[in-house]
Formats: structure tokens, C-alpha cells, sequence
């Protein structure tokens, strides 16, 4: 949790563009594996990610078990992801239910004060892992990466209508509607992937490229560290 906490203070403090600088200062502290303390361009990120064509049959939501309380502390991920989120002290109700609380949207800049207004994004959605590999997963690793709180660019509380018209597309297909966020979108969906091993599409490949190019892509991250 120590990395979703930290990205949470970064997010009450400072706008989108100032996102990628800040939170690769916080992982090179906060990230214990030690793969996190060597860097990489998003671009050559990128170009370590596997083409290959998706498969496109056999997803169901139930086979990634999500909004679990791993740590058993009654929270589960939702809650986990709203209170570290609120840019305000956030208050709870019983079984941790979030009741109030300040969130700032970064994929559209909008400022939120319902939790009911904050959809929980899977920054690559289950059906878009499900078709780039984890249909070869086992259960208990879908439910690792669908609660993936150890790496706080899996996750993020974002308006519920703009995730919903995300849905499960890939970059090729949607971007967040606030233009000056979109590299940064670029970054977090190439690094979660890589942090995966999840393979990509030609098309998204081609789409994530036409980004992930000038200083875009010279943008410097540590390394995500390989999720289990």
C-alpha cells in the first residue's frame, strides 16, 4: 500500500502534467523490488512488449475475483483505492464502506465529492488482459491483478461515465477525453502491461507508438516490477 498512499499524496498536490515527474521520485523510494530501481524510456518500454494477436473468446468478468479485502482489514480494493485517493480525509461506514471524500479525476479534470460518482478503473481492463494473456492465468493470479494494489498505476478513480465509456478498449480505440493527460495514459497502460507480461496488438501497438514519441517517449520511469 505504501506506493498507492505515496501516489495519493502526489495526486492531492499537483496536476496531471506534473504526474510522471513526481510519482517516478516516489517509486524510486517507495518500491521495494528491485527491479524498480533501474529506469526505462516509455518508448523502449514499448518496444519490450510482445506482438501478437489477441484471444478474443472465453472471458467473464467472475474469472477475475475483484474488490477483495486481501489484508483482511475489512476494506476491500474499492475502498482501499477511494481513501487513499480523496484528496480530503475521507470517512467510512460500516464494512469500510467510503461515505465522503474529494476526488480528482485525472482522465477528464473533473473534482468529485460522491464516491458514487468514482468508477475504480482497471487501467488495462480484465477483458483486454483476458485477450493479451491472462486467459492462461490461474484464478488466484487474475484476482492478484484485479486487485493490484502494490503498483498504483493499475488502478485508478476516475468519473464513472467517462470509465464506463472507456469500457474495455484499448488505446487504439479510446483515450481519455482531457487531451493534455494522454501521454501519461500512454505510459501507465504500456507499463502495466509490461508489469503483466501482457502481450499487444498490432493496432494498439501502432496507436500507443504514434504517442509514445519526442519527449513523450524519452520519459524516463523505473522499471514496473513484475506482478505474480
Amino acid at each position: 500500500m505504501a506506493s498507492r498512499l505515496a501516489s495519493a499524496v502526489i495526486r492531492r498536490r499537483f496536476a496531471p502534467a506534473a504526474l510522471l515527474l513526481l510519482l517516478a521520485v516516489a517509486f524510486q523510494s517507495q518500491q521495494a523490488m528491485p527491479a524498480a530501481a533501474a529506469n526505462i524510456t516509455a518508448s523502449d518500454l514499448l518496444a519490450g512488449l510482445t506482438v501478437q494477436a489477441e484471444v478474443t473468446t472465453g472471458y467473464d468478468r467472475a474469472l477475475f475475483p475483484h474488490w477483495v479485502d486481501a489484508d483482511s482489514d475489512t476494506c476491500d480494493t474499492r475502498e482501499e483505492i477511494l481513501i487513499a485517493e480523496s484528496t480530503t480525509t475521507a470517512t467510512t461506514g460500516t464494512g469500510c464502506k467510503v461515505l465522503t471524500g474529494t476526488w480528482f479525476s485525472w482522465y477528464d479534470g473533473a473534482t468529485w465529492t460522491n464516491p458514487s460518482d468514482i468508477d475504480i478503473d482497471h487501467v488495462v481492463a480484465l477483458k483486454e488482459a483476458w485477450d493479451s494473456g491472462a486467459n492462461a492465468w490461474t484464478t488466484a493470479k487474475r484476482q492478484r491483478y484485479a486487485n493490484d494494489l502494490d503498483y498504483s498505476w493499475s488502478l485508478e478513480g476516475v468519473t464513472d461515465n467517462v470509465n464506463q465509456s472507456k469500457s474495455d478498449k484499448d488505446p487504439a480505440q479510446w483515450l481519455p477525453p482531457l487531451a493534455s493527460v494522454k501521454c501519461t495514459y500512454a505510459i501507465h497502460w504500456t507499463a502495466v502491461k509490461y508489469r503483466w507480461n501482457l502481450k499487444i496488438d498490432t493496432t494498439e501497438k501502432a496507436a500507443l507508438a504514434s504517442i509514445l514519441t519526442g519527449s513523450c517517449g524519452s520519459t524516463s520511469i523505473p522499471t514496473p516490477p513484475i506482478g505474480s
